[in-house]
């Protein structure tokens, strides 16, 4: 007969496994499209050759069809001599094809940087739901040619619901699923063997992947959160086909 520990003990855990297992699917949700978006404008207008990236560039995740948002990124002068730059903003609009261009001529002094911010609005989204935007950094020089991109995905929200409030709110959610999933569990489900050290190192390993891609998404590295998208998909593909057979 179970005593009444061991069925507390029981109830938390399965409370554990629920809340990680909202937080780690809608952390999965929002990773994916993040990277969707970001890759897409890698190959929206892919014909300038550059010699490295701007960093950082920033967009918004997700923007309202009932707003406007900013696309900024920071240009720097890294040489020890003053140059003149070309700054170009190509962003979609409406269409894959066509392209809204902006261009500003600078002169920056040795080590001084410089942000520059572009508006885009739902107009400017793609097949209605996906803002692309490259910025290119003309210079003649050891410095060459630059550029950067990001993606916007466009939703159709109520009118007092921003986009950026709707990421961290589920940004949060995601977090705190996924966290007070592995805290509970930690206290109630660890073990020195068989399935619940099994279930306890799936939960911390898969826990840790989706919580760095999350990080990753916030600060702008795409190219890190896909990495942490497809070992999450891999580890997801191994562990719930494993549980189920060994139930």
């Amino acid at each position: 007969m179970i005593s009444a520990r061991e069925n507390l003990s029981i109830r938390r855990r399965k409370i554990s496994i629920f809340l990680f297992t909202f937080g780690a699917a809608l952390g999965m949700v929002l990773i994916g499209a993040s990277v969707y978006a970001d890759f897409e404008s890698t190959l929206f207008d892919a014909t300038t050759i550059v010699d490295s990236a701007v960093r950082p560039i920033n967009c918004p995740v997700l923007l309202s069809t009932s707003e406007k948002g900013k696309v900024s990124a920071v240009i720097r002068n890294s040489t020890d001599v003053r140059r003149e730059l070309v700054v170009r903003a190509h962003i979609t609009r409406g269409h894959l094809i066509l392209i809204r261009e902006l261009e500003d001529r600078i002169t920056l002094d040795p080590g001084e940087s410089l942000r520059f911010k572009w508006e885009v609005t739902p107009q400017d989204a793609a097949y209605g739901h996906l803002i692309l935007a490259k910025v290119i950094v003309l210079n003649e020089g050891p410095q060459g040619t630059h550029k950067g991109s990001c993606g916007i995905i466009v939703l159709n929200l109520p009118d007092h619901v921003r986009g950026g409030q709707l990421f961290w709110l589920l940004y949060s959610l995601s977090s705190i699923g996924v966290l007070g999933g592995m805290t509970i569990w930690r206290n109630h489900g660890r073990s020195s063997a068989g399935r619940l050290l099994e279930a306890t190192r799936s939960i911390f390993g898969l826990g840790g992947i989706i919580l760095g891609g999350m990080l990753c998404i916030a600060i702008g590295l795409w190219e890190l959160a896909a990495i942490a998208f497809y070992i999450g998909l891999l580890l997801i593909g191994v562990i719930v086909p494993h549980f189920l057979i060994t139930r």
